[in-house]
């Protein structure tokens, strides 16, 4: 893994500190920092989606890389996913207050306005990170998970666990995006690399508890034979989980994300494995490339991917996978 230099949600505080970013009084409730400027660093404004857990993440890693590269990271972010017209205020201010460069990661509310006002500043560097933005090519990179990649990463940890055979099912988190890509990458996998294995199922839980939890019921009544269940999202594997717990299953339950119920199922040993994001490292990335943007130094690649980690009951308390779970 990349960079994993310091920090996690444990840290954000200190890190917060460090970089000496307080919440903007202009717009209260974010999780933001007033533009530093006068400083004679390099100044980079970050817009997160959210405030969530995978965005405290995002933010450390980039006040990180900011301390880390002598660089003063302003970072804001709406409280919920889905306060477009205050995110794109948040984007307007930043770049009233014409920083270096800017990286943001763009709420579906956005989708439609971001692409004019980055082409209206196109001659300052942008970084989109977490969520793409289509209609724009304006931004020198995109930066995000690849949630396809996740999807085989988790069939192959899954694969060497079962010795190449036996049935599996599928619980996705929904039939569109993220959970498609997860869900194509799984299956894909094991049809190139897994004959011996069977994907007898999948059904979509709808990034609901208690449909993941009857849809996890009914495949493992259906399917008492099941070697393992996997998720493509916290609800999904906790439902697993708990559901082939309360079966007396021999099932296996495997997901795709780290939630904390998730981890501590796993502590418990009800999850056998899970292949978990890092935001972390994808924060620290967006600075890493928007301070070299400054310097005229752009990325080989538009779009780039950020790696995952595969966690288990084993490695759980590993130091580095502690910083990219956000444990430390």
């Amino acid at each position: 893994m990349k960079k994993l230099i310091a920090g996690a949600v444990a840290t954000v505080v200190s890190l917060i500190g460090l970089a000496a970013c307080q919440p903007d009084a202009g717009t209260p409730g974010t999780a933001g920092t007033p533009d530093g400027g006068g400083s004679g660093k390099i100044q980079i404004s970050m817009i997160g989606k959210t405030t969530d857990d995978h965005f405290a993440l995002i933010k450390a890693g980039a006040l990180a890389a900011g301390e880390a590269l002598g660089a003063e990271v302003t970072y804001n972010a709406p409280d919920s996913s889905n306060e477009g017209d205050r995110q794109l205020n948040m984007l307007q201010t930043a770049l009233n207050n014409k920083p270096d460069a800017v990286g943001i990661a763009p709420q579906d509310g956005i989708q439609d306005g971001a692409p004019t006002i980055l082409e209206q500043h196109s001659d300052i560097p942008f970084v989109i990170f977490d969520t793409p933005l289509p209609g724009s090519d304006v931004p020198i990179a995109t930066i995000s998970s690849n949630n396809k990649g996740i999807g085989a990463h988790v069939a192959e940890e899954m694969s060497k666990v079962l010795g190449g055979t036996g049935k599996v099912a599928l619980i996705t988190n929904g039939i569109l995006g993220t959970a498609a890509e997860r869900r194509d990458g799984f299956t894909e996998w094991l049809a190139a690399n897994a004959p011996g294995i069977e994907v007898v199922d999948i059904q979509d839980g709808e990034a609901d508890p208690a449909k993941s939890r009857d849809k996890a019921q009914a495949l493992l009544q259906a399917h008492p034979d099941l070697g393992a269940m996997v998720g493509t999202g916290n609800y999904s594997t906790i439902a697993i989980a708990d559901e082939i717990i309360a079966r007396g299953s021999n099932a296996k339950a495997f997901g795709m994300d780290a939630d904390p119920d998730v981890l501590t199922l796993m502590r418990e040993g009800k999850v056998a494995g899970i292949v978990a994001q890092n935001p972390y490292d994808m924060g620290y990335q967006t600075v890493e490339m928007l301070v070299a943007a400054t310097k005229g130094e752009k990325p080989a690649e538009k779009l780039v991917y950020t790696d995952s980690v595969f966690v288990t009951p084993d490695n759980l308390d590993d130091p580095e996978i502690k910083k990219t779970l956000g444990l430390e």
